[in-house]
């Protein structure tokens, strides 16, 4: 029986959860509430909500915002999974950044504990306020492909230039993540048993080279593929959609809740 050692474990894992996270094909064809709402207004309210999300100071209100992300996950029926798995890991490697500052932070201390209230407010409006920021753009991607957000940021008059990086981009992190698990695979398909761990640190550093030189090599050809088909130009800018119920129910609610943030 064939196993793998703790490089390919890991490397496997990243590179699933990756492309995972980047593909989103099923949730934006089904019928919701966000689905219903035109990308380049539903791209206007989530920046709205994340910027007074970054400006709010109270807790209870950024805590607020987290519960309207849920609400609006479950009207515009995002799986649960999928949501939780996209709000849980940011938050947690937040709060793994910002632990610190409960016991750096001066001030009273809590009860039975080297904490201090301060520093523990302090991580707790972080870690919450990164939820919500993170709950609110994975809203905009799980329920609008990504050619729709292109376009409605070619539609707000965005440069072309910046538009036509930002799609090369999307298209390389997929093919980055592609090719990482192909390696793996390979890897795993010439292993015979596990390695020694001092031979494991070595065989990483060749897999990381190999892995660099292949991910050049695969750009360049993306590039070229591009050129050939002549899809290195600016994007059109899409045609005008009528304001619809759902476009009007977004703003009310994104208006609604900068009125009571800033309030």
């Amino acid at each position: 029986m064939v196993q793998t050692d703790l490089l390919d474990r890991t490397v496997a894992a990243i590179a699933a959860r990756a492309r995972w996270f980047l593909l989103a094909e099923e949730v934006p064809q089904r019928t919701g509430f966000l689905q219903a709402v035109t990308p380049a207004v539903k791209l206007v309210g989530v920046f709205a909500l994340v910027t007074v999300t970054v400006l709010q100071r109270e807790f209870a209100t950024v805590a607020g915002l987290v519960a309207v992300a849920v609400v609006l996950a479950a009207c515009s029926r995002v799986p649960a999974r999928a949501f939780a798995g996209r709000l849980a890991g940011p938050p947690a490697m937040a709060l793994t950044v910002v632990a610190p500052q409960a016991v750096l932070m001066g001030g009273p201390t809590v009860p039975g504990l080297p904490l201090s209230s301060a520093g523990v407010a302090y991580v707790a409006m972080f870690t919450t306020r990164v939820a919500a920021c993170v709950g609110f753009l994975s809203l905009l991607l799980l329920t609008t492909r990504f050619v729709d957000v292109l376009g409605a940021i070619r539609r707000l008059r965005a440069p072309a230039i910046a538009v036509s990086l930002l799609a090369i981009t999307y298209r390389y992190l997929l093919l980055f993540f592609a090719e990482l698990e192909r390696m793996v695979r390979a890897r795993q398909s010439r292993t015979i048993r596990e390695p020694a761990l001092r031979r494991t640190w070595r065989d990483s550093g060749n897999f990381l080279g190999t892995f660099l030189l292949r991910s050049l090599e695969r750009g360049e050809r993306v590039e070229r593929a591009a050129r050939a088909r002549g899809g290195t130009g600016p994007m059109p800018r899409p045609s005008a959609r009528a304001v619809g119920v759902a476009d009007l129910a977004f703003v009310v609610i994104v208006v609604v809740a900068v009125w009571v943030v800033i309030a």
